[in-house]
């Protein structure tokens, strides 16, 4: 595997100007800062201009007001992460140009408000969903997708900062009631409701509930019940965190950086989308082997191995949008006093990631040497790890590329980055 190397963009003085004069139109229209450079070299540091700045404590309370004039205008640097993933799979799937149709037509029925639906079309969800399932065929890709764009968009209900629901913790606890409610039923996982016809009831609470029909209906069709309760536990557990993560955001109080991984392995939403992997594969891999201690550690390290390249990647975008729940604020927040240092940051976070990697692929060659004595089997699980590499690589990929993180305008020659905060 190569490792990536993406240009910057360059900007005229002209752009630059106008930029300055819109900053904060230009921030509600697009998903992430807009870049900000002095006057240098190429792969430059760049600067938000001092308004914008200003702007980072707005709304903020707490530790999280202090957090955010501390970390305001630093540099953060991250090196080329790709090099710690350079053996592993990288591939796109024959549809992508169906997918980011597709994806576009699912927005489009849940999303109204203008400006949302232009930012997260740019955001290439399509290309994201490919990089994922390079070798899934279309039905369940598509019903995949319709998950994938039903979770960005619910989550983005609760964490955008510009919602009701994101700004009220009663309305926030009656949307992830009533949209678990909701999922159980859709699964045909709730007793009372079974042979009941499904209505406009099931998906009351939000419009982008009816996507979550469309996934249901696919999975009803081609799993068990032990599938869809697995499935049914991971999303509960996700929202739950998204819960907890919202609390600790309003209040702006920050956990120790154990509670923090835990708290974030749920809300980053990766365990669900694990727990259809073998209706994406077409295959059903016994109980033996999804409730082994191999298996488990393998998800866990898919987890947390996504988590921290989402957060470092989505950190300026977060930051900006007065969010400071994320790994790099809470790291440098447990540095102690008198040791905060984003360069320790990185450093930490990359040495997370290097041990993450290693636990990973010792669970990796457990789990295939518990399935060894059977050949059909042991292909499966093969199979199964080599989609959590995936996952895995498409998250780097598509976060590098996606306008929702901003990163291409970060990105140094030799594949390392410079995110002003």
């Amino acid at each position: 595997m190569k490792s990536v190397h993406m240009k910057s963009k360059k900007m005229t003085t002209f752009l630059h100007l106008v930029q300055r004069g819109r900053v904060k139109l230009l921030s509600t229209l697009f998903p992430c800062p807009l870049p900000w450079t002095k006057k240098g070299k190429k792969g430059d540091p760049q600067e938000a201009p001092q308004e914008a700045k200003s702007n980072v404590v707005q709304g903020l309370r707490g530790e999280a007001a202090l957090l955010a004039s501390q970390l305001r205008g630093e540099t953060f640097h991250v090196p080329n992460l790709w090099k710690l993933f350079a053996e592993w799979p990288l591939a796109a799937n024959q549809h992508t140009k169906q997918l980011e149709s597709l994806v576009n037509t699912l927005l489009e029925r849940i999303i109204t408000n203008e400006r949302k639906l232009k930012a997260l079309k740019q955001a290439d969800f399509g290309r994201l969903l490919s990089l994922w399932y390079p070798d899934a065929d279309w039905p369940e890709l598509a019903t995949n997708t319709a998950y994938s764009v039903w979770i960005f968009v619910w989550d983005d209900e609760v964490d955008a900062g510009d919602t009701d629901v994101s700004n009220d913790e009663a309305l926030a606890r009656a949307y992830y009631q009533k949209s678990l409610s909701t999922v159980r039923r859709l699964l045909d996982l709730d007793p009372s409701e079974h042979g009941r016809e499904r209505g406009p009831e099931d998906e009351a609470l939000h419009t982008n509930m009816v996507l979550f029909s469309d996934v249901a209906r696919g999975v009803r069709s081609a799993t068990d019940k032990v599938q869809r309760e697995r499935f049914y536990r991971e999303l509960e557990n996700f929202m739950v965190q998204v819960g907890v993560e919202h609390g600790h955001r309003m209040r702006g109080t920050f956990p120790s950086l154990e509670k923090y991984m835990e708290i974030r392995s749920g809300s980053v939403g990766c365990a669900p989308q694990i727990a259809i992997t073998d209706y994406m594969l077409k295959v059903r891999l016994p109980e033996s082997i999804m409730e082994c201690a191999a298996m488990k550690a393998l998800w866990k390290e898919t987890v947390t191995i996504c988590l921290i390249l989402n957060d470092v990647y989505s950190v300026q975008k977060e930051i900006a949008q007065g969010s400071l729940f994320n790994l790099v604020p809470v790291m440098f927040k447990n540095c102690g006093t008198g040791k905060q240092s984003l360069d320790k940051v990185s450093h930490d976070i990359e040495v997370a990631l290097q041990e993450s990697i290693k636990r990973f692929e010792d669970a990796a060659t457990s789990l295939g040497e518990t399935a060894s004595s059977d050949a059909q089997l042991s292909t499966d699980v093969q199979s199964f790890i080599k989609w959590c590499r995936y996952f895995i690589t498409g998250v780097l990929q598509w976060s590098l590329e996606s306008p929702r993180y901003g990163m291409a305008d970060c990105l140094h020659e030799d594949g390392s980055l410079s995110i002003v905060l």
